[in-house]
């Protein structure tokens, strides 16, 4: 389990499989397994299994904010608004029919958006500058829901994730990508293998690939137009259950790293040559994830309460220069590392464990392990890995509460965790080095509402929502979070980052400031 963003960890409900150019982990099934859509389980299956970790963080989506703007479409009224996060002022953009599936351009001057539009198969491109709004159009294949990108923002791909259609038929693929070139306009729809799962592109070189079930796909970017060059078979065995499979990419496109489900091999493929090296470790493999920089993978075995730390890429050449930890006395399944590589940490929510173990890579590598106050079931590290927020679930009995969370210093000083209950379970996450804000969501009871967290005073508000909150981010550049909520017209709460406070933005209120987005 890795974070979501290497510089800002922002995190909201409903899986979407999301994808970067950095390193990708999907299972090789396109269809979710319960209770997790990406894959993260282990578990030798079969009656009297343990029972499986659950990649709770995977199932929540980033919302789409970029330097200073939140970004909202209507598929209704085919228009997109984007709000100023510091001045809270509201325009909006004309798209196309249906504009649905929106994500953040990375690498531009300007806040840029592209969103897919379902109803007219094609994508707006957005980008905010000083002078006003321009809108540029891209025509997609059928069914695209995804997004990936080039770290320069250049290309952008987008793809169909079979994981957001419900009951897909099995003659059902999914296998186009749209690779755009954003900068000359040109569009090639490309074919792939059987319902891709990530989609990302090699970090200093023209090229992307395709996690499928066939294996992974190579696009060659260098060529007019891209092309599929080759595709690398992840297995000997063509009829392996793809859904027993947890693939890593590392950033650079080279490796890629995969796990199965029951078994203690993790396999390192090269995606250059085709060739694999095994590498055994001493039981079967709960978790596997790459650090962000791409130079380390760290392996959990659950039954033997170890840690591997596998070097990236010399385990590929020699498969046995790994190092082992062991936790003794824990009972860890999952691991979630820290942007920058140097540190993560170590949990179990297959099981009632109150504890999280930090794990510092070293060399040498550390552990030391932290009580906490009621069961994790999901742990997010903050962008300079000082603090964590720990998601609880909810406790049964008399005394029990609907969930909490727990802010944790996981930085050299081992001070205590800060527990806090809350009303309704918690339902979406979004961190900063210092901040921290927790969203609640109970639709029986009606109750929603929102926490702000300051690090390092551990100091907690709550603020009470009128609508379900659906997704949480922070605006960098406006120093605001923002909780966007269910609403017939659209409402939005930002929270200043400094003063904590709060300012809602309903419908009424979004329709008394629109203007329109292509003047000034």
């Amino acid at each position: 389990m890795r974070p979501a963003l290497a510089a800002l960890a922002i995190l909201a409900l409903a899986a979407v499989g999301a994808c970067s150019d950095a390193a990708v982990s999907a299972a090789g099934d396109a269809s979710p397994r319960a209770p997790e859509a990406s894959g993260g389980a282990s578990s030798s299956g079969g009656a009297g299994a343990p029972a499986p970790e659950q990649e709770v963080e995977s199932d929540y989506e980033a919302p789409v904010a970029t330097g200073k703007f939140v970004w909202i479409a209507n598929p209704k009224s085919g228009r997109v608004a984007y709000v100023n996060a510091a001045s809270l002022e509201v325009r909006t953009v004309d798209a196309g029919n249906g504009p649905t599936y929106l994500a953040a351009v990375p690498g531009q001057a300007d806040d840029t958006a592209i969103v897919i539009n379902v109803l007219s198969e094609d994508a707006t491109l957005l980008k905010a500058a000083p002078s006003g709004t321009t809108a540029r159009s891209f025509k997609v294949a059928r069914g695209a829901n995804a997004w990936a990108f080039s770290a320069d923002g250049r290309y952008a791909i987008a793809w169909a994730d079979a994981r957001k259609v419900k009951n897909a038929p099995r003659t059902e693929g999914f296998q186009d990508l749209t690779v755009m070139d954003l900068t000359s306009g040109a569009v090639t729809v490309l074919a792939v293998g059987y319902r891709p799962v990530a989609v990302g592109f090699a970090a200093g070189a023209p090229r992307a690939y395709a996690v499928t079930q066939d294996g992974v796909a190579i696009v060659d970017l260098s060529t007019s137009p891209p092309r599929v060059t080759k595709n690398v078979p992840i297995s000997d065995n063509p009829l392996e259950d793809p859904g027993t499979r947890d693939v890593s990419v590392t950033p650079n496109g080279q490796l890629a790293l995969v796990r199965r489900d029951g078994s203690a091999e993790i396999t390192v493929l090269s995606l250059d040559t085709g060739a694999r090296a095994k590498v055994t470790l001493s039981g079967a493999v709960t978790d596997l994830d790459l650090t962000d920089t791409g130079t380390r993978a760290v392996a959990v075995v659950r039954d033997k309460a170890q840690v591997a730390i596998l070097p990236v890429p010399e385990i590929f050449q020699n498969p046995g220069t790994f190092t082992t930890v062991d936790v003794t006395g824990e009972t860890i399944g999952s691991v979630a590392l820290a942007p920058g590589g140097a540190s993560g940490l170590l949990y179990t929510n297959a099981s009632a464990v109150e504890r999280l173990t930090v794990l510092r890579l070293g060399p040498p590598p550390e552990v030391r392990t932290v009580k906490l106050y009621s069961p994790v079931l999901a742990a997010f590290v903050a962008p300079d890995a000082k603090h964590s927020v720990v998601l609880h679930d909810k406790t049964a009995g008399p005394s029990g509460s609907p969930g909490a969370f727990s802010l944790v210093p996981i930085g050299t000083e081992p001070l205590p965790a800060k527990i806090v209950a809350t009303q309704a379970p918690p339902s979406a996450v979004a961190m900063t080095s210092d901040r921290a804000v927790v969203a609640e969501r109970a639709d029986a009871t009606k109750v929603y509402g929102a926490y702000l967290g300051r690090m390092p005073e551990l100091m907690v508000e709550r603020y009470v929502l009128a609508s379900p909150p659906i997704a949480v981010g922070v605006v960098q550049g406006a120093k605001r979070a923002f909780i966007a909520q269910e609403h017939a017209e659209g409402r939005i709460t930002f929270i200043d980052l400094d003063t904590g406070l709060a300012r809602t933005l309903t419908g009424f209120e979004l329709a008394a400031r629109v203007v329109d987005g292509s003047k000034p």
